[in-house]
C-alpha cells in the first residue's frame, strides 16, 4: 500500500483521525457517543461547488484562502466539515500536481492545523 510507505499520508491520515476523535467527543470533553450519518452524495455543503470549481481550475491556494474567508458565513460544523472535506480533497492528488497549483502536502498539513485551531476556539 502506497499510503502506508507514504510518511506525509500516514500524517495526514493520523490527523485527520484525531480531528475525528476530537470532534466527536466535543468541546466539553463529554464521552458520550455520536453517531453520524454520510451525507448523501447529492447533498453538498455551503460553499462546496464553488471550492470544487477553484480545485477543478487548479488554484489549490485560492480554494484555501477562501474557506477561511467563509468561516463566519456558516455554523462550526458547517465549516469544519467544509474544511475536511477541502483538504481530503486536495490530499487525494499526486504532488506533482499540487506542485502544478502552488500547492503542497505540507500545505494541507497547515490547513488542518489551522483548522484544528479554529475548531477549539
Amino acid at each position: 500500500m502506497q499510503d502506508e510507505s507514504d510518511f506525509i499520508l500516514r500524517q495526514i491520515r493520523a490527523f485527520a483521525e484525531g480531528l475525528g476523535y476530537i470532534l466527536a467527543h466535543g468541546k466539553g470533553g463529554h464521552s458520550q457517543t455520536e453517531i453520524i450519518f454520510p451525507a448523501r452524495q447529492e447533498q453538498k455543503l455551503p460553499h462546496q461547488t464553488e471550492l470544487q470549481s477553484l480545485i477543478d481550475k487548479k488554484q489549490y491556494a485560492g480554494a484555501a484562502e477562501r474557506l477561511l474567508s467563509l468561516q463566519y458565513a456558516m455554523t462550526d460544523d458547517q465549516f469544519t466539515a467544509l474544511g475536511i472535506w477541502l483538504y481530503a480533497s486536495l490530499n487525494e492528488l499526486s504532488d506533482a500536481q499540487l506542485l502544478e497549483g502552488g500547492f503542497s502536502k505540507k500545505s494541507i498539513i497547515a490547513g488542518l492545523n489551522q483548522l484544528k485551531e479554529f475548531h477549539k476556539t
